[in-house]
């Protein structure tokens, strides 16, 4: 539905409103910059240990609705409310940064950052044993996403063209690691971000979400390939401005 004129909402004082526990959605519009209605009056809510899957026909809304999670666009008429912190996003479109193999799992944190949290992860004093935790705890991370073939062929000091090394469903499969397993956070926001996975690899890395206690709001099109581990709720948006929540049976 095109909005013209006076019928075009404004956008919430009340975004944004902080919970660590919660993502919820209380009759939000969702509006493109074009002016085009997309959800009208959308609510749900998403607590932690109960993931929500979130389908469209392709073009009609998916990313939207995590711009709006991302306040990269407005909310309109009511309220938005996530969490301060522990929220991360993985795009559909991985991306890859300069420097080496460790470089990209603990993007975007320097290598002394990485250590400074390693440290306070396993509780240790000893600064001269960080970067040996940390190269461990990753190499672990690499092995539960089953990449750890990547250290034994580049090391961990490598540096390469990766986007040129790394297929695109190795890619994705180390952005997951580098938004996820690595950085731990309460709620992980996955944009198509394993489309180029194996349905065996997809199913493997939700249930790695999910033993680690992440809770996902993922997305897909309408013909879905695997459901969450922990997935309890289903959103359709027409891409017209309707909207439907359904419980959803594994």
């Amino acid at each position: 539905m095109e909005m013209q004129g006076s019928n075009i909402p404004v956008p919430s004082s009340a975004i944004s409103a902080a919970s660590d526990e919660i993502i919820e959605f209380h009759e939000v519009d969702i509006v493109t910059p074009s002016q085009k209605l997309l959800a009208r009056k959308l609510s749900c809510s998403v607590v932690q240990g109960k993931s929500l899957l979130l389908t469209c026909p392709n073009g009609t809304g998916k990313s939207y609705v995590f711009r709006v999670l991302r306040d990269l666009w407005p909310a309109f008429s009511r309220r938005v409310t996530k969490p301060s912190e522990g929220m991360f996003h993985v795009p559909q479109s991985p991306y890859t940064s300069l420097g080496t193999l460790r470089d990209q799992i603990i993007y975007p944190l320097s290598r002394e950052e990485a250590e400074m949290k390693i440290l306070s992860l396993y509780k240790a004093s000893n600064r001269s044993s960080a970067p040996e935790l940390l190269d461990d705890h990753l190499k672990t991370v690499l092995v539960n996403v089953r990449l750890v073939y990547l250290l034994e062929r580049e090391g961990w000091d490598s540096t390469q063209n990766w986007e040129d090394v790394l297929s695109l469903g190795e890619q994705q499969r180390l952005g997951m690691v580098t938004r996820l397993f690595f950085h731990h956070p309460k709620f992980g926001i996955l944009d198509e971000c394993t489309n180029a996975t194996s349905v065996d690899g997809e199913e493997h890395l939700y249930r790695l979400a999910a033993n680690m206690g992440i809770t996902v709001i993922t997305s897909s099109q309408v013909s879905v390939r695997v459901i969450p581990a922990n997935c309890v709720k289903g959103l359709l948006i027409d891409g017209e401005g309707n909207w439907e929540l359904c419980e959803i049976q594994h």
